[in-house]
């Protein structure tokens, strides 16, 4: 197995050339197949003029209760509104994010995250959907949220390392793009832990070890989220590229504490 884990995570890592300090997946990634792969456009454009505000809520809130259930109908409207910044925009969104149906409730998210004129507001509205929400699109949504927004309170950063720590798949790799984002030198050695295939310390017929089921799926997610953690010690330290965990262990005792990253 171990010989095609060039192919299995250098092709996702394609994925995720840098352009800017901010990785491609807004320009060139396709559709997120998961919850962690959230994607999240830049900032809508801002608006100053309050009449065109007060026309495009006015619309918007007009077709959304004319969408009654149509629920693709109201992500639609929801992001098309999105496309606009204004604090009077930041609010209607808000106002969805707790939506019972999750695909209105994740849109309602992004469209937040979009809100570069109420970033602080949004971004306290995001953590606190973080430590609340127990649907996981909603919750990798919002985590991603916080960093595209670069809302770096410790109360984020909190939340983002106990999805880190507690999950393999979908949650911790919507952390790890958070820890990315904004940079966050404390979250370097976490990511750098998670670089190595995963492997059980003992023999596969020792009663200890896991079924093989566990280990492959284990090592699945591992495969899909790596490049993930890669690029997130590439935005914390740019001018470094990490492939294994002692590479990154021995660079952060030899180097890491001139840039304040400590192991």
């Amino acid at each position: 197995m171990r010989r095609l884990l060039p192919i299995l995570f250098l092709s996702p890592a394609l994925l995720w050339a840098q352009e800017g300090g901010a990785p491609a997946e807004e320009a060139k990634k396709p559709k997120p197949k998961t919850a962690g792969e959230v994607v999240i456009d830049d900032p809508g454009s801002p608006v100053e003029d309050p009449a065109v505000v007060r026309k495009e809520l006015a619309r918007f809130q007009g077709a959304f209760r004319k969408a009654g259930k149509d629920t693709t109908a109201k992500v639609e409207l929801l992001r098309k509104l999105g496309n606009w910044d204004h604090p009077s925009v930041y609010k209607e969104l808000a106002k969805h994010v707790k939506s019972s149906d999750y695909l209105v409730a994740v849109e309602a998210v992004v469209g937040c995250a979009r809100q570069s004129t109420s970033k602080d507001k949004a971004g306290k509205l995001l953590c606190k959907v973080t430590a609340k929400e127990k649907r996981t699109n909603v919750l990798c949504a919002a985590t991603v949220g916080m960093g595209k927004l670069g809302y770096d309170h410790k109360s984020a950063y909190k939340e983002a390392e106990k999805l880190f720590k507690n999950d393999t798949a979908e949650k911790r790799l919507a952390a790890a793009r958070y820890f990315g984002y904004i940079k966050s030198k404390p979250a370097f050695r976490m990511l750098a832990e998670v670089l190595d295939e995963p492997r059980s310390e003992f023999d596969a017929d020792d009663p200890r070890n896991q079924p093989a089921s566990y280990w492959k799926a284990r090592w699945e997610e591992w495969s899909h989220n790596v490049s993930y953690y890669r690029w997130a010690l590439s935005q914390i330290v740019p001018d470094e590229s990490f492939e294994t965990t002692a590479e990154a262990k021995e660079w952060a005792e030899t180097q890491g504490k001139e840039l304040g990253i400590e192991w």
